[in-house]
């Protein structure tokens, strides 16, 4: 081997060694998964045989982004086109489900060295960055949803990767992979003004004038957003006559947190009655034409009792961060398929390591407010808990009711990891300047 390669292994040896880690621990897991549980493992969360393994098989079969089980198949767009494809791309070259993970696999190992980049551009320290990157690739929950065929993994692959970009200060590239995220998931939708709040804060803050700003920089990188969106755009308004992306928004905030509101409240919830004609009523609840039923019953239950939806709301997006998503691996993915591990002190062990892990998240989010204290990353630091709030309130508050509600907030583990470590390393410098 050449000596340039020598010298290019020494100089990124930091970040081999955070990728294999990442990437390692993932693929252990999925050669165990294989192993005992066969492909079907993959496969285990019903959102990955409903809507992924099935779109993508209708889109090969029959040409069209459809959730049906039977004819006729009929258009829909109740999850975004990105994973869809993805997951067909390898359907159609024949290949098994494993290879999909191999690559969810890959992907992993690039985010967690992906946050190590993003920390060194930030200016943190080696340890801080370090820090963040091992605790991404350790997380546990992230292991196992990244090992499924779900879209969080590609979602959180394509959202790093745009940040990374971001913090490069390449915004047409960032602007240009952040559609593809939210091509995948409508989420990152919701913090592109975040970013473009921070592309304004940044030059504000060299040139204290609003001429001075980057204003034509600014609408390209808007445009260049729009455009990656634009052709799935177009195709809902033709097929639905609508300009939106999803109609899953509007189904989950009606079919999941209303209805459990009425329940709370002790209302009966209305729904739409399908026509006599419609085909396939296994998808007629997602269908776009039902999307103006719910909004407009949404905001006449929340018009008569605003305070009380509130209340039930924000409840709900705080719980959503305080459950302890841990007992969900314990309870519903190890012990039905390893039931002798909780037999005893080792079972007693497992659920101690649950409760540890919980409380290591709460710990993480005590050192991200205390980042706020670093004063020259402040900005980024009230962005990314911001983009935690918008989760919570969001798809969190849904999964408040879910076992699968960690991986919503996958996608920010890595810069949560990386502001909690900026706090652990404020606290430990004021410690030592007062013992001092």
């Amino acid at each position: 081997m050449s000596e340039k390669f020598w010298l290019w292994l020494k100089r990124h040896k930091t970040e081999i060694f955070i990728f294999l880690l990442a990437f390692g621990l993932r693929f252990l897991y999925a050669i165990f998964v294989l192993l005992f549980f066969g492909e079907h493992g993959f496969i285990a969360h019903s959102d990955a045989f409903s809507f992924y393994l099935r779109g993508a098989e209708n889109l090969i079969n029959h040409r069209i982004f459809s959730l049906n089980i039977s004819p006729p198949y009929t258009s829909d767009a109740y999850r975004m086109p990105l994973y869809t494809f993805f997951v067909a791309g390898f359907l159609l070259l024949k290949l098994p489900l494993f290879w999909i993970i191999f690559v969810q696999n890959i992907m992993a190992g690039f985010i967690s060295v992906f946050i190590y980049r993003i920390g060194r551009l930030l200016g943190f320290s080696h340890g801080v960055n370090l820090f963040a990157a091992i605790l991404t690739a350790l997380e546990p929950a992230s292991i196992y949803w990244n090992n499924l065929l779900m879209s969080d993994y590609l979602f959180t692959f394509l959202f790093v990767l745009s940040c990374y970009y971001f913090f490069l200060k390449r915004y047409y590239i960032f602007a240009l992979i952040l559609g593809l995220a939210t091509l995948t998931r409508p989420t990152s939708l919701y913090f592109l003004p975040l970013f473009l709040f921070l592309m304004i804060f940044e030059d504000w803050k060299i040139w204290k004038s609003w001429f001075h700003l980057p204003w034509r920089q600014i609408v390209i990188t808007i445009l260049i957003f729009l455009a990656v969106l634009f052709p799935w755009l177009l195709r809902n308004k033709i097929v639905f006559d609508t300009w939106q992306l999803t109609s899953a928004s509007w189904y989950n905030l009606y079919d999941i947190l209303v209805q459990k509101f009425a329940d709370a409240e002790g209302f009966q919830l209305s729904y739409p009655i399908p026509p006599s004609n419609y085909p396939n009523l296994e998808t007629f609840t997602r269908d776009f034409m039902n999307v103006p039923f719910y909004k407009n019953h949404f905001f006449e239950i929340v018009k008569e009792r605003p305070l009380a939806y509130l209340q039930f709301h924000t409840t709900l997006a705080i719980k959503s961060r305080l459950i302890n998503y841990y007992q969900y691996l314990a309870d519903y993915v190890l012990k039905p398929k390893i039931p002798n591990l909780f037999l005893g002190f080792l079972g007693t062990s497992v659920y101690f390591l649950t409760a540890l892990g919980w409380f290591f998240w709460v710990i993480v989010y005590v050192l991200m407010l205390v980042s706020l204290f670093y004063k020259r990353q402040r900005a980024y630091s009230i962005i990314f808990l911001a983009m935690v709030g918008i989760i919570m309130f969001t798809a969190g508050s849904t999964g408040a009711f879910g076992a699968d509600g960690s991986r919503f907030i996958i996608p920010l583990q890595p810069f949560m990891f990386l502001f909690a470590g900026l706090g652990f390393h404020l606290m430990i410098v004021k410690a030592t300047k007062w013992t001092t």
